[in-house]
């Protein structure tokens, strides 16, 4: 018992007093990144995205048993979950669930909350599916950004990973009309942007902090924010125990799935890490068609062959050529 949470221990590595000029060998986070690792960066964002899926669903879920259920409700519990289950993890060690606080922390938590909140107000006016599509295109803007914030170069299978990803989203995600329907757009491509400012913060706060940091600054700052919000705006919560029930669940599929997604972006390469992100919301329009009735026209199954060439087969054949 404890051996996995020891897996996950957040000690930075101790630094010697007079470091040498130059580094016997690369660190292991180059290592995996350049494909010398053992690899599994892109096994972990796939188990991620079958989380993020069961979240997805289960907010849904809450939405259809209490129709007026608030955004902000939503993500005041679920990131509370988070919470209470990371620190159940660490066993109440404070400095393993905060870290060293650098600014890199505080800005995954910021944009991670932004990015929850537009993503939640979305699926509350869009189709499971739709709503998840939309999120995704932070793969655009990581391979956008990557090169400039991190100095890590995308190459032309990730331009090709990420190109079709997108392209699998517009096929997906077409619009329907109406006033509703256009603000549930505009919040779903604008938590996409913040998603990515929030996994390209991933990188530099992995430097220093292990990922149960990373996910406990985030879920903090969303907790921060979310939980004044609600009560300022005055929104319905969970009325009953099955509203709760769906959330909880909501909640403890996220914490899992935002550890494993942490540990993606600090061990591969964020490009294709984030292409392989687009199996998330491909996984969610199929359960949201199984499970919720949410068929897809012709363009959304085309677009969910396209994001399963290019987001998940290209991704894990690249990441096995690479080792």
């Amino acid at each position: 018992p404890g051996s996995s949470v020891d897996r996950l221990r957040d000690t930075p590595p101790t630094m010697p007093e007079h470091p040498p000029s130059a580094p016997a060998g690369p660190t292991p986070g180059a290592a995996a990144r350049s494909g010398a690792g053992a690899g599994g960066a892109i096994a972990r964002m796939l188990g991620a995205s079958i989380l993020f899926t069961g979240m997805a669903l289960c907010v849904v879920r809450a939405h259809a048993h209490q129709p007026g259920l608030s955004t902000l409700a939503v993500s005041f519990v679920r990131s509370l979950v988070n919470l209470v289950a990371l620190g159940i993890l660490v066993r109440g060690d404070r400095r393993m669930l905060l870290g060293d606080a650098r600014p890199a922390l505080v800005a995954r938590g910021v944009f991670g909350a932004l990015a929850l909140g537009g993503y939640f107000a979305s699926l509350e006016r869009l189709s499971a599916g739709e709503a998840a599509f939309l999120n995704q295109t932070s793969a655009g803007w990581v391979a956008l950004l990557a090169p400039v914030v991190l100095r890590e170069r995308t190459g032309t299978t990730g331009w090709i990973a990420v190109g079709g990803s997108l392209l699998g989203v517009l096929l997906l995600a077409h619009p329907r009309g109406g006033h509703d329907d256009t603000l549930g757009r505009a919040l779903g491509l604008g938590s996409g942007l913040a998603a990515a400012v929030a996994y390209l913060s991933i990188r530099r706060a992995t430097q220093t902090n292990g990922p149960i940091a990373v996910v406990g600054w985030f879920t903090l700052v969303s907790t921060l924010l979310s939980g004044p919000a609600l009560w300022l705006a005055g929104g319905d919560g969970p009325a009953d125990p099955v509203s709760l029930a769906w959330l909880v669940g909501a909640g403890l599929c996220a914490t899992w799935a935002q550890i494993l997604m942490t540990r993606a972006y600090a061990d591969g390469r964020a490009a294709l890490v984030a292409a392989a992100g687009a199996s998330s919301p491909m996984l969610t329009a199929l359960a949201g068609w199984v499970w919720l009735g949410q068929h897809p026209d012709a363009a959304g199954a085309l677009g969910m062959v396209v994001l399963f060439a290019c987001g998940v087969v290209l991704p894990w054949w690249e990441d096995r050529r690479a080792r």
